[in-house]
């Protein structure tokens, strides 16, 4: 039998301190490590700011608002910025009035006002004003409070007798006065605030006669109120408006702003 000299591995172990970077070695890494840490937060900041003035899927705490939100996100989230980019929002289209399921939720709408045959496909009807009706009816606010009117002009000009008389739950300001919070409308009309300066018959007259669209605001937030109307882009759609320093509503495209209807009801 052959034998076979096995090998033999003297193995020693010694025990060494752990090696320290000197200044010498960190040197040369230094700007590099700072520019890392640099990103990591610009990073880290851009994420936040996304989070604070894009899309957000906390709905608001107002229950108007939070009633047109659902709205809103059920068909579709369509979208109009005005003044720029705004954070993450874009233009976008949602679910067309003519189509299912809005189609018959625009009877709904019209329902609130007394009119459930009208709907989607009835043309020549704008329901702006029924949505707007709707979402207060449907937020707990009665008919004594906000009268039930498919056209702007007609509730908008039935708040201005309640504020006279003293007994309202919404108030009128015109739009350099006050500044729009969740719940709120934000109204359009031919003549401007013009009806602030008048006396009060030709002020309810104006405001009857001049009103021509409102939406329900559901948040403040980016430099931008963020409003949500009916019959926008033929869906129920939120605009973002933007808002000046003091965050009341600032000079938009194609608008001109009647008033800003602070609603105390809710």
């Amino acid at each position: 039998m052959n034998l076979i000299d096995r090998p033999f591995v003297d193995v020693r172990v010694s025990w060494q301190p752990p090696h320290r970077c000197s200044s010498h070695t960190i040197g040369p890494w230094l700007p590099a490590l700072l520019l890392f840490a640099l990103i990591a937060l610009g990073l880290a900041g851009c994420g936040s700011a996304d989070r604070s003035h894009g899309y957000s899927d906390k709905p608001p705490s107002n229950r108007t608002a939070y009633v047109a939100w659902q709205e809103w996100t059920r068909f579709g989230r369509s979208t109009v910025v005005y003044g720029g980019s705004a954070g993450g929002y874009i233009n976008r289209a949602g679910v067309n009035e003519h189509s299912e399921p809005l189609n018959s939720r625009v009877g709904d709408y019209w329902g609130s006002c007394g009119h459930p045959e009208w709907n989607g496909r009835t043309s020549g009807r704008p329901w702006s004003g029924a949505f707007v009706s709707w979402v207060m009816a449907h937020s707990g606010v009665s008919a004594a409070s906000f009268p039930r009117a498919g056209r702007h002009g007609q509730y908008l000009a039935a708040l201005y007798d309640h504020q006279r008389s003293g007994h309202a739950s919404f108030a009128l300001h015109a739009p350099n006065e006050y500044a729009p919070k969740p719940g709120d409308l934000v109204c359009t009309g031919t003549a401007g605030p013009t009806w602030r300066y008048a006396d009060s018959r030709t002020a309810r007259r104006r405001i009857d006669n001049t009103a021509s669209h409102c939406d329900v605001v559901t948040a403040v937030r980016g430099g931008h109120v963020q409003a949500i109307g009916g019959n926008v882009k033929n869906s129920v759609t939120m605009s973002l408006y933007p808002v000046d320093s003091r965050g009341r509503l600032a000079p938009a495209p194609g608008k001109i702003w009647m008033m800003v209807v602070e609603n105390r009801a809710t």
